[in-house]
């Protein structure tokens, strides 16, 4: 088993309108230590290629009780889970002042380059060290969306939607997702838990649509607001992600 540090200090390019890290922060760094926990395994980017297959991260389940601010030094924690056929599992804690302040789980599946097909990776997963004594105690979940949802916006796929893959990244998507939402409520309600699932992907110029749900109370007796987003390419058969947030007052 092995459990891999960084530490990170919030950078003024990083803070969002509420001098906070934010979401689409945070899931940049959780991005970035995923990638050098894996290469520093063996199985970066670069080694992949050389196998032919890839990583694809499809589902992601993030619980924030904290968001640093700027200059404030964030400790990241992460590890992986035993591999079950073509799925592989990361999870992760976050810290900041010596406190917990966040956790996540997510699902991600091994696809070969030239196909795109599932490949079952289970006979050497142990190169990836996987943790066995537990870990979080919950998983990732499949998003299912309400049966009223609201045309947002629509735009076109940008060159700086995407990454070495020359797909959008992932966290690209959140950031669609934040896009959906009214300044007023960004600036008034911080993100405390985070689901997202991983559909398709879309590519430059690809023409798309953002879909947002009713902000609805969690329940009566409390003033956390649940929403659901997703993005779909025009014309295409199903999104490209969808998400569900649940959202407190500052």
């Amino acid at each position: 088993m092995q459990i891999f540090t960084e530490n990170y200090k919030v950078r003024s390019t990083q803070i969002n309108l509420n001098n906070q890290l934010g979401l689409y922060g945070v899931l940049g760094m959780l991005q970035d230590i995923t990638a050098e926990h894996a290469s520093h395994l063996g199985f970066g980017y670069k080694d992949l290629v050389k196998k032919g297959f890839f990583w694809a991260l499809i589902q992601q389940k993030l619980k924030m009780f904290y968001y640093p601010k700027w200059n404030e030094q964030v400790t990241i924690k992460t590890w992986s889970l035993p591999v079950q056929g073509v799925y592989a599992f990361r999870e992760f804690e976050l810290f900041c002042n010596n406190k917990k302040i966040g956790e996540c789980a997510s699902t991600w599946i091994t696809l070969d380059i030239k196909s795109r097909k599932p490949i079952d990776i289970s006979e050497t997963q142990h190169i990836f060290m996987p943790r066995t004594d537990g870990g979080l105690g919950f998983k990732t979940e499949r998003v299912t969306l309400p049966e009223s949802m609201t045309l947002s916006n629509k735009f076109k796929v940008k060159v700086s939607d995407l990454d070495v893959n020359s797909h959008v990244n992932n966290v690209k998507y959140t950031q669609w997702a934040l896009d959906m939402i009214s300044l007023e409520n960004n600036k008034n309600y911080i993100i405390k838990e985070y689901d997202i699932n991983f559909l398709s992907e879309t590519f430059f110029d690809d023409e798309m649509e953002g879909y947002v749900s009713e902000h609805k109370l969690v329940n009566p007796n409390s003033e956390d607001v649940e929403s659901y987003f997703y993005a779909q390419k025009v014309g295409g058969s199903k999104p490209a992600f969808i998400s569900r947030s649940i959202a407190g007052k500052l």
